[in-house]
């Protein structure tokens, strides 16, 4: 269950204005479900994620059995030797239920997620109610765009065929988007990836909240050996062939890139690099906090992000940010006060900004205080408030 569609509906619900919040499996931390879940979380940290706190239990609908169902059909259908994509049927199978339940009376909109929507807009249609749907990535086309220039220019990175929906899911989003009478994005990239679509649909920008209570701010800033990390999928998307390629080039002396998360690039571009770089696989959520903290800089060179939820967890502990245009810099940074943006795909721009930070990290923790600072200014409360004062229904 994503943070911001929790804080969406926190948010709704803190003006009353929510009939009705309906997700998986999910409890209020008030309620018996959410003390048995609670409990069952020392064993299993991840289920807090499913624990409400702070939320009306009489407001929220748990389709736990649509989940659990929707998974094990993902788990059977699967390949063999393929692991189990559970997304396509969570999401068309929650949007199936809901479009059926019963709505309160007192519903006049329905706010729903890409790839969740269709079946529930379409009953929305019918009663005439406003639609409101949430694009958390830049539209289809534009990634896959992307992924076309990008497999050109680093032709021998490229792993497998180029990244493109299917058929099936492409006429699904572009007919939810159809039925949409509004739009909710959280960062103008993904906004301007819609409007190359020439629609006439109002879209709204309202960046997510920080996570402030989840990472916390770091005690003192890194000693050691000036360190870079870099979190999430590394692959053509997320720009790590130009964030690789700078690292090399900018020869820092005695300092270590660290990489945490899947690494999606062919092996033997990758070993143009051996030695330059650590990597991590996987990190647990509950170790992340200390990763950030312990290093100076993080690197995000995306070149196409709705968002980059890392950029706003590294702020919260104090840790500055280098990023791009492309994704939620622009709505959580100011270049130079609280975190720097660079042109995406320049390698030049990324050497020197690099190497600067390596040059003065006391400016660089000074940046890192800017950081949490504006995080403690915009939590999922003012976040949430905006979104529902910009979608007033």
């Amino acid at each position: 269950m994503a943070a911001f569609s929790v804080g969406v509906a926190r948010a709704y619900a803190r003006h009353d204005c929510l009939s009705c919040f309906v997700t998986g499996v999910a409890a209020s931390a008030g309620s018996w479900r959410g003390r048995v879940g609670g409990w069952m979380a020392r064993r299993r940290p991840a289920l807090h994620n499913r624990i409400l706190a702070d939320f009306p239990a009489d407001r929220l609908r748990s389709l736990s059995s649509v989940e659990l169902g929707a998974r094990l059909f993902a788990q059977i259908a699967k390949r063999p030797g393929a692991p189990a994509r559970s997304y396509n049927s969570l999401f068309v199978a929650h949007d199936a239920a809901v479009s059926v339940l019963p709505w309160p009376a007192s519903t006049a909109a329905v706010y729903a997620y890409e790839d969740g929507a269709l079946a529930t807009f379409r009953r929305a249609e019918r009663r005439g109610l406003a639609r409101v749907w949430d694009l958390p990535l830049p539209h289809f086309e534009t990634i896959e765009e992307l992924w076309r220039v990008e497999g050109h220019r680093w032709a021998d990175a490229v792993v497998g065929p180029p990244w493109t929906e299917p058929d099936w899911k492409k006429r699904r989003k572009n007919a939810e988007l159809g039925l949409a009478t509004a739009v909710s994005v959280a960062s103008r990239f993904t906004k301007a990836s819609l409007e190359r679509l020439g629609l006439d649909v109002p879209v709204a920008v309202t960046p997510y909240g920080f996570p402030t209570d989840e990472f916390r701010t770091r005690a003192r800033p890194p000693a050691g050996p000036f360190t870079v990390l870099s979190v999430g999928t590394h692959d053509l998307r997320k720009g790590t062939p130009y964030l690789l390629e700078a690292w090399k080039r900018a020869a820092i002396p005695q300092a270590e890139l660290h990489l945490v998360g899947p690494l999606r690039l062919a092996k033997p571009f990758v070993d143009r690099y051996a030695g330059s770089f650590r990597h991590w696989p996987h990190v647990a959520k509950s170790e992340l906090g200390a990763r950030y903290a312990a290093a100076d800089l993080l690197a995000f060179p995306t070149l196409g992000d709705g968002f980059g939820l890392v950029i706003q967890e590294a702020m919260c502990c104090g840790t500055p940010v280098v990023t791009t245009p492309c994704g939620g810099g622009p709505e959580c940074i100011t270049d130079g006060t609280d975190g720097w943006i660079v042109p995406p795909r320049d390698i030049d721009a990324l050497v020197e900004q690099l190497r600067a930070c390596a040059a003065d990290r006391d400016r660089v923790a000074t940046v890192g205080h800017a950081a949490r600072a504006r995080a403690e200014r915009w939590t999922w409360r003012e976040a949430g408030d905006a979104l529902v004062s910009q979608l007033a229904i």
